[in-house]
């Protein structure tokens, strides 16, 4: 790796302003970037230059050393790119070390340093200004953060040592662990409750207001006004803020996500050692942590991610209709999700229309409620939660759908009755109008088999729960043409949903994959196991929930339509679960206890006796292995590289890269996983199973 690829993108300036009613200069260091309206990104050259600048200051004549960012940013971390290289050629302690090198020439000022945090602070550009005495931050919402575990490794540049003592163990932590592995960043307000900066300032930068905002504090602090914080945490404190971490992670990942435990013990050691000292063991062991297999495989999520939330892929080059009004067909709680998606998103009108009028009528108000629930926490104002809500109407007769450009159902996911819903509204609707279906694993090719116009029927299929799940499959039918498509894309995009492009097959991709893991873990509850060992089977890939956890979150009469719809297509691979289908025959919501409540066993009552009434009829002993000795996580490793290797051959998705952004945006799988395919890569079950690697980050 040469400086040559990867130059700076960070321009360095030392200016000498005097401050009001002061004496002597300050040092002001000014961050930009190469590019126009760009982020300060911070590489080992960047760093070089600033090594080079700061220890060029001579502080005999200056009384403070100010550093600041440009309009957008103060810094939004390190190069990504240059990691990424680094980790492949064994050179991630030179890159890590050059920005301690950097950095503790700032910490090692002999007079006060403030960071004026003028915009997006993450990763390095946070850990920057931790090296301060002071930070100062300008109001509104521009994110804090140090999300560095969420891609895989920690904060090498110090941030695992000075944070903790800065806001204590306990706040520290759940900035670099919690909020990062749930990608979840601070606002400048919260930033400032919980003691990271110093002050909000008013005043945007670049204009008079900030200028004299931030001027006037530094000079307050000069006159003795501020003291730099610093924790008073008690020893026993920080050990058990430690220890709490330590539990909740490997509850959580099992060892699966390095980047967490090494920063808790990184946390843990800094209460005794020196910042030198803990600055050398991150760079040792971000080295080890960032060549792993789980820190390859985030980058790769996360470039995945990034790219694709940028521009969609496989996107047809075809004329795109406009869209200016949209019909949701049905009143429930999805199609209501779906319209407010539609109003909020794209900014058009939105009517609702079901068969009953009373359902209807409760089903509008219920979904302009939820902008006025936005509003009542901060999302959105008042005035636009009740514009919003003004988008959505009930129809009061055929013709109000008649102009409707977007035309989606939303009714009971049973074949005949879309079938019947797209019969009823074809005729009404105009002839350029798109229909589209929300179902989850139905074919799309079936649905329009007697339309008139099957060419504008689409699959548009969102996730639950529909505010956070950013996914959003489109799915083509035989006959869906690529106007249709483009359009559907299109209006994805306004709705702020990544999609993907599914080719019709049933279940799609999230939902598919999903079943064919169920099917391993219903077969071994089904064949005597012992429900507890078999649920916690899979606990080293790291999942966000069990298997029954994410049973009880889809719903057990959910899982089990689409398990049937799998095991009709699909027989051989898919079986049927005698327990799942009395689970879900005798109506019951849910396989273990409901938060706050117990059972006997680990199931729930109703589920357990489903279960030994199942095993009984077939004759199944209880065992209390299955599961607890590994065979049954290479069964599902197995099986999930066996299902993805038959979506790639049916040409369900263009790459494996697509399959494995459905995983992350659809089903929460993590970033460590890389989705999934990188996971079966490194577990071996790809070459199991297929005799080849997916290698979707080579694609």
């Amino acid at each position: 790796m040469s400086e040559q690829s990867f130059p700076s993108t960070v321009t360095i300036t030392v200016t000498r302003p005097v401050l009001p009613g002061r004496e002597k200069p300050i040092a002001l260091v000014s961050l930009d970037s190469t590019a126009p309206n760009g982020l300060v990104i911070w590489g080992s050259a960047a760093m070089r230059d600033l090594q080079r600048e700061l220890s060029a200051i001579d502080t005999s004549e200056v009384e403070a050393v100010v550093v600041t960012g440009n309009t957008k940013s103060f810094g939004a971390g390190a190069n990504l790119k240059e990691i990424r290289a680094a980790q492949l050629s064994g050179t991630s302690d030179e890159y890590v070390g050059s920005g301690h090198d950097a950095f503790g020439v700032l910490a090692e000022m002999d007079v006060p340093t403030f960071s004026l945090i003028t915009g997006v602070a993450l990763g390095g550009g946070m850990e920057l200004a931790l090296h301060t005495d002071y930070r100062l931050s300008t109001a509104g919402k521009a994110p804090m953060g140090l999300p560095e575990c969420h891609l895989g490794f920690f904060p090498g540049w110090g941030g695992v040592y000075l944070l903790p003592h800065l806001v204590g163990a306990e706040a520290a932590l759940n900035v670099i662990v919690t909020d990062s592995m749930r990608g979840k960043n601070l606002n400048p307000a919260k930033a400032a409750e919980i003691g990271l900066v110093d002050a909000v300032l008013d005043g945007a930068p670049g204009t008079d207001e900030w200028e004299t905002s931030w001027q006037n504090w530094v000079v307050e602090a000069l006159e003795g006004k501020h003291e730099p914080r610093r924790t008073a945490e008690d020893a026993q404190t920080w050990d058990a803020a430690v220890e709490k971490a330590a539990a909740k992670a490997e509850k959580a990942w099992h060892g699966a996500a390095p980047g967490p435990v090494a920063a808790i013990e990184l946390v843990g050691r800094a209460r005794t050692e020196s910042r030198e000292a803990n600055g050398a063991a991150a760079v040792e062991v971000f080295k080890e942590i960032v060549q792993s297999e789980p820190a390859r495989a985030s980058l790769y999520a996360f470039e995945l991610v990034s790219a694709r939330s940028k521009q969609a892929a496989n996107v047809p080059d075809a004329p795109v209709r406009e869209i200016r009004k949209a019909a949701v067909i049905g009143a429930g709680l999805m199609a209501g999700q779906l319209a407010s998606l539609l109003a909020q998103g794209a900014g058009i009108p939105v009517v609702m229309t079901d068969l009953d009028d009373e359902r209807l009528e409760a089903g509008v108000q219920r979904t302009r409620e939820r902008f006025l629930a936005q509003a009542q926490k901060g999302r959105m104002s008042e005035e636009k939660a009740q514009q919003l809500g003004a988008l959505i109407t009930g129809a009061k007769s055929p013709e109000d759908l008649a102009d409707a450009d977007f035309v989606i159902e939303a009714v009971f996911e049973e074949m005949d009755v879309k079938r019947q819903v797209f019969a009823q509204w074809e005729p009404v609707i105009r002839e350029d109008a798109i229909l589209a279906t929300n179902t989850s694993s139905l074919s799309i090719t079936e649905m329009g088999r007697d339309l008139k116009h099957p060419e504008r029927l689409v699959g548009f299929h969102v996730f639950n729960p529909v505010e956070v799940t950013p996914l959003l499959e489109i799915i083509a039918g035989e006959k869906t043409d690529d106007s249709t498509l483009a359009t559907a894309f299109d209006l994805a995009a306004k709705m702020r949903r990544i999609a993907v492009r599914v080719q019709d097959a049933p279940s799609f991709v999230v939902n598919r994959v999903l079943t064919r893991m169920f099917d391993s873990i219903g077969r071994a509850v089904d064949a005597g196991g012992d429900p507890h060992a078999v649920d916690h089977a899979l606990d080293p890939m790291g999942l966000p929930m069990t298997p029954l956890q994410l049973l009880d979150f889809v719903g057990p009469a959910v899982l089990v339509h689409i398990t049937h719809t799998m095991n009709a297509a699909y027989p051989d691979r898919f079986t049927l679960s005698p327990w799942l289908d009395a689970v879900a025959d005798a109506g019951l919501r849910n396989t273990l206890p409901p938060r706050g409540e117990t059972s006997e066993t680990y199931l729930a009552e109703g589920a357990q006796q489903a279960l030994e009434r199942t095993r009984q009829e077939r004759g199944v002993p209880d065992r209390s292995d299955d599961g607890a000795d590994g065979h049954l996580l290479t069964d599902v490793q197995d099986a999930l590289a066996e299902e993805i290797g038959h979506m790639l051959d049916e040409g369900v998705v263009a790459t494996a890269r697509d399959v494995d952004l459905c995983m992350i945006l659809g089903a929460n799988y993590p970033f460590h996983m890389g989705g999934i395919t990188p996971y079966l890569d490194y577990t071996g079950a790809s070459e199991r199973v297929r005799g080849q690697r997916f290698d979707a980050a080579q694609q």
